[in-house]
């Protein structure tokens, strides 16, 4: 009956969470899941990230250097380890263009398929490009038809998405979205910047995120400008012709990232089109720049050249060690209660518990336990699911801070809330202003810090002590019966 386990379980696609199930089955708990399933996608990542670029351009180096910026640039950011559908985005879209080169139809079937299992964004980009590049083959009048069962086949794996019908409905709108503090800055999904420039080219979720970290990425796009020049890189004629699919796969996600504004969250948010398509294309294509420049040295500076590349490779190698203040980026941590995790656990499988501090979101993976509501699970794409999980927010917040117990029984009553877990500051008038969540929900926050300030006590508060049954890591843990049979002073 977890409310936030049963909406994620509806929004999971269905590959990744039958994975996770398959790894209980043997004993593999979900969290050490999440924590080896990065490690296999790098490995895989960086084996069709050096196979691609093979297939492109034969020379061994190349494929080194794209496959090494490949997992560089994918590991500046924390999507690789968030062991989510987004983690596959870049293996899969990557094995796709190498079994496209080798026209392995087969496989690349295979690919689609497990891109609508376990990352059905990527499927939709791929659709974009196989009806762009089949329309443009149509035109050139060489259409295979594979290609187009391979869109078919794309088609129909993605019909589920289009007409399930979600229990969590509606999906919020753009006009919708515009009116809620959740998505404005400093809100849960900062996406609506006042500021054009900001909106389409910085936000995270909004902006057109191309990133130049590594900055040898960068290098990938002069292999349009070396290209022109052919003559002066002997090396070049090695280039397979389909060296074109990388700037098509940059162009369809730049056509994603249009179509995901026109539609606004039905297709996710606008700017992991344009970050992955574009950051294979660029990865891949500053490896072939690479290789091309050691040969071209090596012609010229035959002495220097070997000390060269190792240099060079050594600084490739060492540089995001260097430079970045956190890398392999994995927001990865151990929580800042484990004696709670630890005594949550003791309790009955049924617990719910509710929480207003920061570490709330951490409890369901930590204690595996249910929490009320938690920063880290109000996600407003569904109404039907964040609406009440908002209001959940709010009548804690007020159950809480009311000099009445009335409030705290009736939320304790109508959700089944088991334990009542209360930070050492919690009735600090600076709490309530020290979490950046908070401030979505005005105006009970400063409700609550009024009555705090007006010297006001709270009726959770008087009882605190009588009911408390635990204090671990100083977080009191209160008995939710214990509050239902307590009297009015």
């Amino acid at each position: 009956n977890d409310w936030m386990a049963k909406y994620f379980h509806s929004v999971t696609p269905w590959g990744l969470g039958t994975l996770y199930w398959v790894g209980t089955r043997f004993g593999i708990e979900p969290i050490l899941m999440s924590k080896l399933l990065p490690a296999g996608l790098s490995l895989l990542l960086a084996w069709f990230g050096y196979r691609l670029t093979l297939a492109l351009f034969p020379v061994p180096i190349a494929g080194f250097f794209s496959s090494l910026i490949l997992l560089q640039s994918c590991w500046q950011r924390d999507d690789i380890a968030s062991a989510s559908p987004r983690s596959f985005w870049a293996l899969l879209l990557t094995a796709f263009l190498y079994y496209f080169v080798k026209r392995s139809w087969i496989a690349i079937s295979l690919c689609v398929v497990a891109m609508a299992l376990f990352c059905p964004l990527a499927a939709v980009l791929i659709a974009l490009w196989l009806g762009l590049h089949g329309a443009w083959q149509v035109w050139k009048r060489r259409s295979e038809r594979a290609e187009w069962v391979i869109l078919a086949i794309t088609i129909a794996m993605l019909l589920p998405y289009v007409f399930s019908q979600s229990e969590f409905a509606p999906i919020v709108n753009a006009a919708q979205a515009r009116l809620m503090p959740e998505f404005q800055p400093g809100g849960r999904l900062p996406f609506f910047y006042p500021n054009p420039l900001r909106f389409w080219f910085d936000g995270t979720d909004s902006g057109f995120q191309v990133s130049f970290n590594p900055a040898a990425i960068g290098l990938g796009l002069l292999l349009p400008l070396l290209l022109r020049y052919r003559n002066r890189f002997p090396q070049l004629q090695q280039l397979n012709p389909d060296w074109i699919l990388l700037p098509q796969l940059a162009g369809t996600g730049v056509i994603g990232f249009f179509l995901a504004h026109a539609l606004f969250v039905k297709l996710h948010f606008p700017s992991r089109y344009v970050t992955h398509s574009w950051r294979i294309a660029m990865a891949i294509a500053a490896g072939i720049v690479i290789a091309v420049g050691i040969e071209w040295v090596k012609t010229r500076r035959k002495r220097i050249a070997m000390s060269a590349i190792v240099a060079f490779g050594c600084v490739m190698v060492l540089f995001p060690h260097l430079a970045w203040r956190d890398f392999p980026h994995t927001e990865y941590g151990a929580g800042a209660h484990p004696a709670l995790y630890d005594f949550l656990k003791t309790t009955p499988k049924s617990t719910l518990t509710a929480y207003l501090g920061e570490d709330g979101s951490n409890l369901p993976m930590m204690s595996l336990r249910s929490t009320l509501t938690a920063q880290e699970y109000a996600v407003p794409f569904h109404l039907g699911y964040y609406l009440p999980m908002r209001q959940r927010a709010i009548d804690l917040i007020n159950a809480q801070y009311s000099e009445t117990l009335e409030p705290a029984k009736q939320l304790i009553r109508q959700y089944g809330v088991t334990h009542w877990l209360l930070d050492s500051e919690a009735f600090a008038p600076g709490y309530l202003r020290s979490y950046r969540w908070f401030r979505l929900f005005e105006p009970y926050m400063n409700q609550a810090i009024a009555a705090l300030n007006a010297g006001r006590v709270p009726a959770i508060q008087k009882i605190e002590r009588k009911c408390a049954i635990a204090t671990p890591n100083g977080v009191k843990v209160l008995d939710a019966g214990c509050i239902l049979r307590q009297r009015e002073s």
